[in-house]
């Protein structure tokens, strides 16, 4: 697990152990739980131990979510790889599980993306190539990642790529259990298949690879959709962007490249990691070199690793925080920003800031003007305010309840929504259902989806009149 920053000046309210393991630090915070640093005195080395919040194991399934878990960390477990960081132990501490990993200081990709400048071809191409290696070797052992993106892969101080929470990310989501139907995975990086919720192979964590290796070399993903509605609509249904348009210096064969790792059905991508390690061969953006036994390995470039921002908060992304201080200044004046950071420290998600945050703003109007703007912000994700690329959050899925509506009632608002979003207008009615308490509410919530104002009043138009 990664370094995300200074760990000094932690509150008391740090536990004083997990299991047999002494904390000493906290690393970062999600929706699912902590991750602390901890130090293992059997064998004096440090550790990274993540947590799961005692709050998601109150429901009816959560034995069967358990055994789940157990079983998916064990088969991270079998991932032994100089590129992926390592899983040590599974444990249960007054019946809440949690995970014993390799400790490694690093930073995370995504903070070469915060001023979305192309990085180097030669750099680029060298991350993924040892993000590939690490999937190979991970599908090899049955293992498929299902969240492959920058802040799972870390960057070490000698120019090594580390991939993190391999066989964990399908259940770091919102702590529910993940089922057909569910979509797993982070909007931005996610292949067509997962948008839909079904099950997806190791061709998605290929499909995930692409996407960042894309933004890498052009600063943006291939796909600009910022609400839930018009990103899914994109990925299912159009093109992704030119590389090379929007990054001239680029060889124009990387563009064949990208329409393969991009393809809509996975038949048509790279089925394996080796083959899109060959891919990058042949258009001679990977190099071989002689090894001490006579064989020709890969040539692996170092890589600079970004230093961390000054006062970033641990398991936040600092872009995000210095948004949401400029939105609410507006509002607030200059305690914004004591408020923004005294608030993260006390939440485990973007959306839950922006809630409680809400909350601090006296007057109607210029609340509900503060829970738009930061939509966008944190925009791209598939529930609610979400997780936005850059937070700490490992994704989001989308709900199969229905709520208070009839099944016939919810087929018709499909209908209605499908005429401006297409086949993923089932899933996004699926979502809001089991949020809305009205189908005035239910329309509206799917109407911010729309991409345009004339559509989204139109949509409103077919809603039911209150109380009919």
């Amino acid at each position: 697990m990664s370094e995300s920053g200074d760990t000094s000046g932690i509150s008391s309210a740090l536990p004083l152990r997990v299991g047999r393991y002494r904390v000493t630090g906290l690393l970062g915070r999600g929706a699912m739980g902590m991750v602390y640093l901890g130090h293992d005195a059997a064998i004096d080395r440090q550790v990274a131990i993540k947590t799961i919040h005692r709050r998601l194991l109150r429901s009816d399934d959560s034995s069967e979510w358990l055994e789940r878990f157990r079983r998916e960390v064990r088969a991270a477990g079998r991932c032994l790889h100089s590129n992926i960081v390592t899983v040590f132990e599974y444990g249960e501490e007054a019946g809440a599980p949690y995970i014993v990993m390799e400790y490694v200081q690093g930073r995370e990709l995504r903070d070469y993306l915060k001023d979305r400048q192309p990085m180097p071809l030669r750099n680029a191409v060298a991350i993924i190539l040892q993000v590939l290696q690490a999937l190979g070797h991970a599908h090899a052992q049955g293992v498929v990642h299902r969240d492959i993106k920058p802040g799972n892969i870390i960057l070490l101080a000698d120019g090594q790529v580390k991939v993190t929470d391999f066989g964990i990310a399908r259940l770091e989501l919102s702590g529910g259990l993940t089922q057909v139907g569910m979509a797993v995975g982070t909007p931005g990086y996610m292949a067509p298949e997962q948008f839909s919720g079904q099950e997806v192979d190791r061709r998605a964590d290929l499909y995930a690879a692409g996407v960042v290796l894309f933004e890498l070399l052009t600063g943006v993903r291939p796909f600009s959709g910022r609400g839930a509605g018009e990103l899914m609509y994109q990925v299912l249904n159009e093109s992704p962007l030119q590389a090379t348009r929007l990054n001239p210096r680029l060889p124009m064969e990387l563009d064949a490249l990208f329409i393969k790792a991009l393809a809509k059905a996975p038949d048509q991508r790279f089925q394996e990691a080796g083959e899109f390690v060959a891919a990058l061969e042949n258009l001679r953006l990977v190099e071989r070199e002689v090894a001490a036994d006579g064989s020709t390995v890969i040539r692996v470039e170092p890589v600079r690793v970004p230093e961390p921002p000054a006062g970033a908060l641990p398991g936040w992304d600092p872009a995000m925080l210095a948004q949401t201080e400029r939105v609410l200044v507006e509002t607030l004046g200059p305690v914004a920003r004591l408020l923004v950071r005294k608030t993260a420290q006390q939440v485990g998600s973007p959306a839950e800031l922006a809630q409680q945050l809400a909350a601090a703003i006296p007057g109607e109007p210029e609340r509900l003007v503060f829970q738009r703007r930061m939509r966008a912000i944190v925009g791209g994700t598939l529930t609610g305010l979400g997780t936005g690329q850059g937070s700490s959050v490992m994704g989001s899925q989308v709900s199969a309840s229905m709520g208070p509506f009839d099944q016939n009632f919810l087929e018709t608002v499909r209908r209605d929504l499908a005429a401006y979003l297409g086949p993923i207008a089932k899933v996004l009615v699926k979502q809001a259902a089991g949020k809305a308490r009205t189908p005035q509410e239910l329309y509206q919530r799917l109407a911010e989806q729309i991409p345009t104002a004339a559509d989204r009043a139109t949509f409103l138009k077919r809603a039911p009149p209150a109380g009919g």
